[in-house]
């Protein structure tokens, strides 16, 4: 937002002007106010602000507005002026282009030409603040308001005004958004970063190469995505874009090691309805989970595979059998035939299928009902539902189940008393988990050796004691997100992280997405970073 400062000697100008125009709409802000250049230096050195357009009268007491243009340029080189006059004097009107005014305004004032002018004046101090950002900032920048008009997280006017002015339209009569998913791998974050940044680089390169009309951003979900020009809507249009992109998914196969997942909304009317062919490229992405070895996933090819109104349930019984007995690996196999079955049934779904999953697990958490509420079996069971909703891929649904299988299996078989040593270090963890805690301190507190009662705590709790205590802290974490507004930082230390990486770190080790990822999928607290 910029700061507009208005200077008239007529009370009715300065109240007249600051109620009809709609300063935010334009990314601005009504700084002040003042009746003649004088009150307004004084006004402006004793606020310590910095004023970005200046509107101005010219013949005022005390100072005049071509004075006071000339003292504020002095503070701000960038300053952009509006002239208002009651009368067209030449003169002055000289004087005002040698200070490079942006426009030279007879009352009464057409707003609508001044309404113009402030819009251009925004024009010119953006691309100034542009020109003074790195390729990156300049990159990124792009990227930011790319994804806010694509998502809806930014008002017409405001995408009117910045995609002018970097450039963010396509001219051609029809578009369709594509996204470019890397393939899920292990990697830390520099890693990942460079994957995403070298698999953007070769699709901006495949398509310019080919001629291609197209617009990229990276999404928060660190996707690439496109946005592809088409000069035909029709069914043509769409397999000559769909050709395209089984093309670039082969040149980027060598990269990868395998095929990226690529995704291919609908073809739209004009670029201003390009956000609808976002989204339903989103939806076609969720559909890698059943066609994991389609080249590239089309909306119109996919949007009437779904219908039914059914979920597929799992033989409830049988795993509660399996569960008590803990048969895990008859468990496994179990679950495995049951999503192959699940995937195999008309008209199938990501939706259902990941409502097949929750059946599942909802089904084993019944054998818990003897289990004390407060046990850790319930918070898993609570974020295992947590990451069944937002499960990209159909393995992941695999291992989510199994896992819960397994956890609920080792609460059943879990001794009721614990040894007394372990049993009050838990309580202790329990109460004040963000405090400095090791075995070595604590072996000090109870009298015994720390090798001792590193072995006691495994053999009690079944986990290390660092990997006990990371994870009751990310649950923590996880309570916090869900019903705060707290940001991440505060986040991480309410819960015990002095280092935010450290905290990122252990939070994708044990949820399997990022915070920020985790907080969005679930809906939580809104605002929040």
């Amino acid at each position: 937002m910029y700061n507009v400062w208005i200077v008239d000697d007529e009370p009715f100008i300065l109240k007249g002007l600051s109620g009809i125009v709609n300063w935010p709409d334009l990314g601005l802000v009504l700084a002040g106010q003042a009746e003649n250049g004088q009150d307004a230096l004084e006004q402006i050195e004793a606020a310590g602000a910095q004023v970005d357009i200046l509107i101005t009268d010219i013949s005022m007491p005390e100072m005049d507005g071509l004075t006071l243009l000339e003292e504020l340029r002095r503070r701000n080189p960038e300053l952009k002026a509006i002239i208002l006059s009651g009368y067209n004097e030449f003169e002055y009107i000289k004087q005002g282009m040698k200070l490079g005014i942006e426009n030279y305004l007879l009352k009464p004032i057409n707003l609508q030409e001044l309404r113009e002018t402030l819009i251009h004046s925004v024009e010119k101090l953006n691309r100034a603040r542009i020109d003074r950002l790195s390729q990156d900032q300049v990159g990124m920048l792009k990227d930011n308001i790319l994804y806010r008009w694509a998502t809806g997280r930014i008002g017409p006017e405001q995408w009117r005004l910045r995609s002018e002015f970097l450039g963010l339209r396509l001219q051609a009569p029809f578009v369709a958004a594509a996204i470019v998913r890397a393939p899920d791998r292990e990697a830390d974050e520099a890693e990942r970063d460079e994957l995403k940044a070298r698999i953007r680089r070769s699709c901006e390169r495949f398509l310019t190469l080919r001629g291609a009309a197209y617009l990229s951003f990276l999404d928060t979900s660190d996707d690439t995505a496109l946005f592809l020009a088409s000069p035909s809507g029709d069914a043509d249009g769409l397999a000559h874009l769909t050709e395209q992109l089984e093309t670039l998914g082969d040149e980027l196969r060598p990269a990868l090691g395998c095929l990226p997942v690529l995704a291919l909304g609908p073809l739209v009317a004009g670029f201003d309805r390009a956000p609808d062919s976002y989204r339903h490229a989103h939806q076609a992405l969720e559909y890698a989970m059943l066609y994991p070895d389609e080249p590239v996933l089309v909306y119109d090819r996919l949007a009437g595979v779904s219908g039914s109104d059914y979920s597929p349930t799992a033989d409830g019984d049988m795993y509660a059998r399996l569960v008590l007995a803990h048969d895990l690996n008859r468990l496994a196999k179990q679950i495995e035939a049951d999503f192959e079955a699940f995937s195999a049934m008309e008209r199938m779904s990501p939706v259902r299928l990941r409502h097949g999953a929750l059946e599942m697990v909802m089904q084993m958490k019944k054998l818990l009902k003897e289990t004390p509420t407060g046990h850790p079996v319930f918070q898993t069971y609570h974020e295992t539902v947590g990451r069944i909703l937002g499960s990209a891929s159909l393995e992941q649904l695999k291992e989510l189940v199994r896992a819960m299988a397994a956890a609920i299996s080792d609460a059943l078989s879990e001794r009721e008393e614990r040894n007394p040593i372990v049993r009050q270090i838990l309580q202790e963890l329990e109460a004040a988990c963000h405090k400095e805690y090791s075995l070595k301190t604590l072996a000090q507190a109870y009298r015994v050796h720390p090798v001792y009662l590193g072995q006691l705590f495994q053999k009690e709790t079944g986990q290390s004691f660092s990997d006990y205590l990371n994870r009751l802290r990310i649950d923590r974490a996880i309570v916090l997100m869900r019903t705060t507004k707290m940001k991440m930082q505060e986040i991480s230390e309410a819960v015990g992280y002095w280092d935010a990486a450290h905290f990122y770190k252990h939070f994708k080790k044990y949820v399997g997405v990022a915070p920020a990822q985790y907080r969005k999928m679930q809906g939580g607290a809104s605002g929040a970073s």
